[in-house]
């Protein structure tokens, strides 16, 4: 075992086992910045995968087998489940998260508080034009937190030391979110955008059969972006291996760059090896995914991190591994005078490449329940979703957000169509869910390693 997987245990022991001594941090009004900051520039999802499993895993030995789980899940428990015997959620294993006596929703029909509402989010990831809107509808103030890593968001919310109404995880960190009676079980008749407007997939999602404690949010994938006036020739599809570009990319050594991020950079090159299996626990083929990715950084000088929407329309960079949303946010930081049409993106979307979502939970400790329902509504509204895609550069799984509807609104340009999914894509892609403990070891010591020769 690693000291760094190590380290991660004795952190996550030490979070769940810390009081809680109820705090209120949430401060400020939204402020709109001139230029979007990047969400992911501190590596948002490096630890939401990576750590995350591992943490799962770890509860799963015992930290939360107090919880009583009045629920059976859907899917038999595969090996190492996670915290409070909660199965690993996978598309083909399908999860109904636990219910729990001491953790119960609100009732139907009670009228909003007056708030303030309070979130935790990531910074620039909600319009401020959706805020004043859902502040005029129902006379309460909208107060945002941010957040800069989802290590910072989890460690916050699991110790009780925050009383939010509303929080943005990802679908691996929900588990032990629920295990801790972190979040508050939904009451959907509350949000009937869920049914009305969301893509009936994510409207009883496999991580989250029912909807019992979250609505999806933004969206992405993970692809290859590039400066086509840079490399007028090349084009991803029409390699044999899309996934090798960056091992061929020896004619511009110090131009190439890769997600700062272990599970996107591994799985990129699992798939390049031609694994499918993306959350695999086979240690031959991580660690041939780690040493592929060290070959790699001695040919082209491989530069690691998340800022592509600011390194590729400056031209620091000509070919970088991306999220989708990045690419629609670099237009904005393009150089007066360098066309959008310079940024190209390419996503494996015919034989389903990675793509992920986010979500949108409210807490138990918040005071707003009822605002709080009525607030993930709002953003699931058809026309807010498109309203707060033109801020945030990431796509909601909401009927009129769809790439064609995008393109057409202008607000996605033709040549970053692909930026954009559609419900089959998404149907059809694969995603890096949360590990077993064991597998979490595994990925943690190969990318540490990688990380070591950069």
């Amino acid at each position: 075992m690693s000291f760094v997987y190590l380290d991660v245990m004795i952190e996550m022991v030490l979070l769940f086992a810390k009081p809680s001594k109820p705090r209120h941090e949430a401060s400020g009004e939204v402020m709109v910045p001139a230029k979007p900051h990047r969400r992911g520039e501190l590596t948002r999802r490096g630890f939401l995968s990576a750590a995350s499993g591992a943490a799962l895993g770890l509860a799963a030995g015992g930290l939360l087998s107090g919880c009583a789980d009045t629920t059976t899940p859907e899917s038999p428990a595969p090996v190492d489940a996670g915290p409070g015997g909660i199965p690993l959620a996978r598309p083909d294993q399908p999860v109904t998260l636990p219910l729990y006596d001491d953790n119960t929703g609100i009732e139907s029909g009670l009228q909003p508080e007056a708030g303030p509402l309070l979130m935790y989010n990531w910074i620039d990831y909600v319009n401020p034009t959706l805020i004043k809107s859902f502040e005029r509808k129902y006379g309460a103030t909208v107060k945002i937190t941010h957040f800069t890593s989802i290590d910072e968001a989890i460690s916050k919310l699991t110790s009780g030391s925050v009383e939010f109404d509303v929080a943005v995880p990802g679908f691996a960190d929900l588990p032990r979110l629920v295990a801790g009676k972190v979040v508050r079980p939904l009451n959907l008749d509350y949000i009937p955008n869920l049914k009305a407007n969301v893509w009936p997939l994510l409207t009883d999602p496999w991580y989250d059969r029912g909807s019992r404690y979250s609505v999806p949010y933004g969206m992405l994938s993970t692809g290859i972006s590039w400066r086509a006036d840079k490399l007028p020739d090349f084009d991803p599809a029409k390699l044999d291996n899309p996934y090798d570009a960056f091992w061929q990319a020896t004619d511009i050594k110090g131009k190439v760059g890769m997600l700062d991020d272990q599970r996107d950079a591994l799985a990129w090159t699992l798939l390049g090896n031609g694994v499918r299996d993306v959350n695999t626990g086979d240690p031959a083929l991580i660690n041939k995914a780690g040493d592929d990715l060290t070959e790699l950084i001695g040919l082209v000088n491989l530069k690691f991190g998340v800022n592509d929407w600011e390194t590729l329309p400056s031209g620091a960079l000509w070919l970088h591994q991306s999220w989708s949303g990045n690419m629609i946010l670099a237009k904005n930081y393009l150089p007066k005078g360098t066309s959008i049409d310079t940024l190209r993106y390419w996503w494996p979307s015919e034989k389903g490449g990675v793509a992920k979502n986010d979500l949108l939970v409210t807490l138990r400790g918040g005071k707003n329940p009822v605002l709080a329902h009525l607030f993930l509504n709002h953003l699931l509204d058809s026309a807010n979703a498109v309203e707060n895609f033109s801020f945030t550069g990431f796509q909601q799984p909401v009927r009129g957000s769809e790439p064609d509807a995008l393109v057409k609104a202008g607000l996605v340009p033709p040549n970053l169509r692909d930026t954009s999914l559609t419900e089959v894509q998404l149907r059809n892609a694969l995603v890096t869910a949360p590990l077993s403990q064991s597998a979490a070891a595994v990925w943690q010591d190969a990318w540490s390693k990688v990380k070591a020769a950069a």
